[in-house]
């Protein structure tokens, strides 16, 4: 199964249009948002997007406001808010989503032995590594604003492996 795992995608329609489209062509069923989303219409468009039979998946970042209304609209959509921190079992494998504002936190998930994949974002700073049998993915920032190249990550869990992919 292919998995999408983006972050920091800051509001930026274009970039978050066109991540869906391509997770749409290239088949995929997960979508994976480790936050900073910051406007709630933000889960629209991705939703709008990648289109219906993908789910999607996000946490909060340290930029979200109105996280009340940013809840009613992502539900509106069928995108799943799971808090601070995600914890999904998909395809045999355990994957935990967070930001990553704690670099403390960070290293205990992907540390801990107890994920096969661990998503983080925060950072702006693309990067795969492997922690033990941890795959650690940061998909660097889809708005593009601080390293001016969007990315996000395409994820293998058959293979368990990932690849970083750049818009720009």
């Amino acid at each position: 199964m292919l998995v999408v795992a983006i972050s920091d995608s800051h509001d930026n329609v274009v970039a978050i249009r066109r991540v869906g489209e391509e997770a749409r062509r290239r088949g995929v069923k997960l979508i994976l948002h480790a936050g900073d989303w910051v406007s709630p219409f933000a889960a629209r468009f991705l939703r709008e997007a990648v289109g219906e039979g993908v789910r999607i998946v996000g946490v909060w970042g340290n930029n979200e406001g109105e996280r009340p209304y940013f809840l009613e609209t992502a539900r509106k959509y069928g995108v799943e808010i799971a808090g601070d921190a995600a914890e999904l079992e998909v395809s045999g494998r355990k994957i935990a989503v967070y930001h990553g504002t704690s670099p403390v936190l960070l290293r205990a998930l992907a540390e801990s032995g107890l994920y096969d994949v661990v998503i983080y974002g925060h950072t702006h700073q693309a990067s795969l590594e492997r922690r033990g049998r941890t795959l650690v993915v940061n998909p660097g920032e889809l708005c593009g604003c601080l390293t001016g190249r969007s990315s996000y990550a395409l994820i293998d869990l058959a293979k368990l492996e990932a690849d970083l992919v750049f818009l720009t």
